[in-house]
């Protein structure tokens, strides 16, 4: 019998923040929120105040735009986004070769972030569901990464899981862009990844299924999940 190296451990609320990661990739947790706040590569020295939260868009339903939201069509009814909450419970199993940290965000978001021992990357899985219907309105649900990063309206998305392409917020190379969308307008699909660069760090993201991405505002990124 092989003794079960992996400790799962519940931590103080009164205690600041909590570090995670058995390798050089550390994230920094804060125990009063259970929300992320920072990341450290402690092989190439970056080290950047960064959040992820949860929010979700209202669907338009076509009373105010020709084109009512749905299964294929992204239009958000032009409010800001809603935050799902603000507070997540946070629970963390620490292993030789990796660490979990789990995240429950409210009753329908669910997160388990891993970091490994010889990985510089965090592997995040989330689920999501039931979305709650009760006031009668659709949600478009994202998650939201936001670091301390001056990129002036511009990042990059893959092209069919190939080259990845520049994109500048409300711009297109062909023609002059009229912003009826702001939203839904900067939104591009994924297949790969996107990433936010800014001459001292990058931030990028790889997905494992196609989605819908962007950057609506500078240092931001934001990924359609629901």
């Amino acid at each position: 019998m092989k003794k079960n190296d992996h400790v799962s451990i519940m931590y103080d609320l009164q205690d600041e923040t909590l570090e995670v990661g058995p390798g050089p990739l550390k994230m920094h947790f804060s125990l009063a929120s259970g929300q992320l706040t920072r990341m450290i590569n402690n092989r190439t020295g970056v080290d950047i105040p960064i959040q992820q939260s949860y929010l979700w868009y209202g669907s338009s339903s076509g009373d105010s735009d020709p084109q009512a939201s749905g299964a294929y069509i992204f239009r958000p009814n032009g409010g800001p986004p809603t935050v799902a909450t603000r507070l997540a419970s946070l629970k963390v199993t620490r292993g030789s070769l990796v660490d979990e940290v789990y995240q429950q965000f409210n009753s329908w978001i669910y997160q388990v972030t891993r970091l490994y021992k010889y990985k510089e990357h965090a592997e995040i899985e989330f689920t999501i569901g039931p979305i709650p219907l009760d006031d009668s309105i659709g949600k478009e649900v994202i998650t939201r990464i936001t670091a301390n990063m001056v990129t002036n309206g511009t990042f990059y998305t893959d092209s069919n899981g190939r080259d990845f392409l520049k994109r500048v917020r409300d711009h297109r190379e062909d023609w002059t862009l009229e912003v009826t969308q702001p939203v839904a307008g900067n939104y591009y699909p994924l297949n790969l990844g996107v990433y936010i660069a800014d001459g001292k760090s990058e931030l990028s993201i790889l997905v494992d299924r196609a989605t819908g991405g962007a950057s609506i505002q500078d240092g931001e990124l934001e990924l359609m999940l629901h």
